[in-house]
């Protein structure tokens, strides 16, 4: 199971992230689903450390099902009970904190 933290470990926003509005104690990501190792069951889990952090993945994979975890527990032994999550068509899913601003854009085909 991958476990992501916002917290220090994380790149800090890109230079021109405070012309968006955003301040120094802000932080916005973008990963690809393919760059997230999911666990045996299919878990990735993300971890927001509080803040205002913004996360964006890319996938041509559509969402499944989403909500509200109930006392769910990874391969891993996390426990994910009232996280937010997504489900992709692929069989993996996603569990995040519920106070991470994540998006979930469509990758183009090029």
């Amino acid at each position: 199971m991958q476990v992501i933290d916002n917290g220090d470990e994380l790149p800090t926003p890109h230079a021109g992230a405070a012309k968006c509005g955003m301040g120094a104690e802000d932080l916005a990501v973008t990963l690809s689903l393919g760059d997230l190792l999911p666990d045996a069951n299919g878990d990735v889990v993300i971890v927001s450390a509080g803040g205002r952090a913004s996360l964006s993945i890319v996938t041509e994979e559509r969402i499944r099902e989403s909500g509200m975890a109930d006392g769910h527990v990874t391969a891993d032994g996390f426990d994910v009970g009232g996280f937010a999550f997504c489900a992709f068509e692929s069989g993996t899913t996603l569990y995040y904190s519920p106070d991470l601003n994540l998006t979930i854009a469509q990758a183009e085909a090029y």
